[in-house]
């Protein structure tokens, strides 16, 4: 019985682990379909009407660079 709640509570620490480090990543898309998964970089502000995305203005970024 002890082994089994080990293991129990080994695979439910792990999955804690494997979702915490996922919390801290944004996934972009490009327009060609590709994905790229970038830790520690936060995601853009969905909550933005579309006047106040065209007073930002366009941003660029090279993949594979962290964006300010």
């Amino acid at each position: 019985m002890s082994m089994q709640l080990l293991k129990i509570t080994t695979q439910a620490m792990a999955s804690y682990l494997l979702i915490t480090l996922l919390s801290g990543c944004t996934t972009y898309t490009w327009e060609d379909g590709s994905k790229e998964t970038v830790l520690g970089v936060p995601a853009e502000d969905e909550r933005l009407t579309e006047e106040e995305r065209r007073a930002q203005g366009v941003r660029y970024r090279k993949p594979g660079e962290i964006p300010e």
